[in-house]
């Protein structure tokens, strides 16, 4: 994983066949998990499954693609109004600048 999560990863065409295996039922597993968020200081915002059936980073691939910080958790980014995310390009309607 090289420091990256399990929702952070992709198979390469130079990977082995258990982990191209791994990487065909991650879909499944991250739609039958969930995390209990509790206060949210150990639930991962974009990454964890807290939100919906599947992790924020896979129902919003263009959005997480340009987040600044991936790992935050649930209570940093709740924890004010606005949220406290930012992007690494400027957000406008549904294109980015």
């Amino acid at each position: 994983l090289q420091s990256k999560t399990l929702a952070q990863v992709t198979v390469r065409p130079t990977d082995s066949p258990f982990w191209k295996g791994l990487m065909r039922v991650k879909p499944l597993f991250f739609n039958r998990t969930r995390f209990l968020v509790g206060n949210g200081a150990n639930t991962r915002f974009w990454e964890d499954t807290w939100l919906g059936g599947t992790p924020l980073a896979l129902q919003y691939p263009s959005l997480y693609n340009v987040v600044q910080r991936r790992e935050a958790y649930v209570a940093t980014v709740l924890r004010s109004t606005p949220l406290n995310i930012s992007f690494r390009r400027t957000l406008v309607g549904n294109r980015w600048e």
